[in-house]
């Protein structure tokens, strides 16, 4: 697990609309912007400029082929091979000799790394010379090392070539499906995702390929098919041993967990199987990070918070005691975005609680930034039931207060806490019923919360075009009692690029949930993301 201060995010604090003496301190603001209201009630604001940088994932685990090698009859240097290479003028020698020169410059690439890649481009070169020369009758040997040279030098469009080549000209190889991995991986490393798909769809999964099966997952991803995607990935997983790349796959194996629409139940039974978890302390791991890393960042809130409760049970009181309070924080934060209030304060309360146990394994500041972080959720609550009138939120937003206000060591901070506390309780004495409306500042927080899911939305559309970007506009309308009642977003939902962006996030966005308002009325929001893309 990760330390506190990894995963604490603290709340920017945000303020309400109301008279001072019954809202916490701070900065807010109230209507404005995104047209006037329709009638008397309604409100309507602009929640512009938000950023929102998506990761461009790739197959990584598979790594570079094996690379063949073919010795000469004879001890030879480079420099002979060299001479040889270029006085042979019949095409089937011209291969074989270039296949020994390659051989040469490769095993003295092992020890002249600061000549690599000159050495390597030097054997691409008679390979392609080679090649070119036998044209249709080119050896299957020299695609197959032509084919490994050009992933070595990242040239994807030439290795596509070699190795598409390679599969046409020797449909029937023992190596064929290996060799069609390696295709499908030049393609997919060009974004070529329909090419790929196309090249490895006709052939069966089997875990005694995990390099066909691994890309399969990929392709199968990139067009859609999270069902057949977390099949392949799980495929791949169980045929890779110990092999190169293992924990690029296992990294890949959490990521598809999360981005595919694959139920909880059976992806947790899916991973025990995979990480061998037989033992409780085992499966509290693949649950944890199932719950913070799968779910977490794929904006998956309900499932996320599923799988670290399993975990918790799974591990009793063996759970690390520097996890517990990340855990508990963790589904804090998560029920925040589930509409939840009560569950929330709980969660928190129970990650204050497992400070104690936690001794010195956490820093004083870990634990400050933690106690911060909740105080910050209950400022937000409270300026939610202070500007909304909803009810749900006063009593967690006591709650969080009375459990954090007494451990926060900083003097003055201690002070508005302590402030904040009693202005709370005096604005349930002095709210009057059927008032209350949203405030921009407060739902302007709620909504940045849902950001993640805005990102995994984006992410999934650049694992189509890497290069996507741009700007996406959401309108929301809610009802008093909170739920979104329209959604519409500019560009609209399509099928690709922005426009399947645009889709996928109003798809989320009809499930998030407002606070209710005392007041009759509609609430008017226009939300503006800003999309870019980012390396991992």
């Amino acid at each position: 697990m990760k330390r506190l201060s990894f995963l604490m995010s603290l709340l920017v604090a945000c303020g309400g609309t109301q008279d001072k003496t019954t809202t916490p301190t701070g900065g807010g603001g109230g209507a404005g912007g995104g047209g006037k209201p329709a009638a008397a009630g309604d409100v309507s604001f602009d929640l512009t400029g938000i950023e929102v940088k998506g990761v461009v994932f790739e197959p990584e685990a598979l790594g570079r082929p094996g690379m063949p090698l073919v010795e000469a009859k004879k001890k030879v240097t480079i420099e002979k091979q060299r001479q040889v290479f270029v006085s042979t003028k019949d095409p089937v020698q011209k291969e074989a000799q270039a296949a020994i020169l390659a051989t040469l410059l490769y095993q003295q690439s092992k020890t002249a790394k600061d000549n690599e890649k000159a050495l390597w481009t030097e054997a691409r070169q008679a390979l392609r010379d080679a090649a070119k020369i036998s044209g249709d009758k080119v050896d299957e040997i020299t695609l197959r090392l032509l084919g490994s040279y050009e992933l070595l030098l990242e040239d994807y469009p030439a290795a596509e070539q070699a190795w598409g080549l390679l599969v046409k000209n020797a449909p029937k190889d023992k190596d064929v499906l290996y060799n069609r991995a390696w295709w499908a991986f030049s393609l997919l490393k060009q974004f070529k995702n329909p090419e790929a798909l196309a090249a490895v769809k006709d052939e069966a999964l089997s875990d005694k390929q995990p390099e066909l099966a691994y890309v399969t997952a990929w392709a199968k991803w990139r067009s859609g098919d999270d069902a057949g995607a977390w099949t392949a990935i799980v495929t791949a997983a169980k045929g890779w041993g110990n092999n190169a790349g293992r924990e690029a796959l296992d990294r890949d194996v959490y990521l598809f967990a999360g981005r595919s629409n694959v139920s909880f139940a059976e992806t947790q039974q899916a991973l025990f199987g995979l990480f061998n978890a037989k033992q409780n302390a085992q499966k509290y791991e693949v649950l944890a990070k199932l719950g913070l890393q799968s779910y977490g960042f794929a904006g998956r809130w309900a499932d996320g918070v599923a799988a670290l409760d399993k975990a918790v049970e799974v591990a009793g009181a063996t759970v690390p005691v520097n996890d517990l309070p990340v855990l508990r924080y963790s589904q804090a934060d998560f029920t925040v975005r589930l509409d939840t209030p009560e569950a929330a304060a709980k969660y928190g309360k129970a990650a204050i609680d497992a400070m104690p146990g936690c001794g010195a394994k956490c820093s004083e500041k870990d634990k400050q930034d933690l106690i911060g972080a909740l105080q910050g959720m209950g400022l937000l609550f409270h300026v939610l039931y202070a500007t909304a009138n909803d009810v749900r939120y006063y009593q967690p937003a006591h709650d969080l207060y009375v459990a954090t206000v007494s451990l926060i060591m900083d003097g003055a901070k201690r002070a508005e806490a302590q402030k904040n506390l009693a202005t709370l309780e005096a604005t349930l004495k002095n709210t009057k019923a059927g008032t209350g409306t949203h405030d921009k500042g407060a739902i302007g927080a709620l909504i940045n919360r849902h950001n993640q899911e805005v990102q995994a939305c984006f992410e999934t559309a650049l694992a189509a075009n890497p290069k996507l970007g741009g700007s996406l506009t959401l309108n929301l309308e809610a009802d008093q009692t909170g739920a979104i009642k329209g959604v519409a977003t500019e560009p609209k939902a399509g099928l690709a690029d922005l426009a399947a962006v645009a889709g996928c996030v109003g798809e989320h966005a009809k499930g998030w949930k407002l606070p209710k308002r005392g007041m009759a009325g509609t609430t008017r929001i226009k939300v503006g993301y800003q999309l870019s893309p980012r390396k991992p």
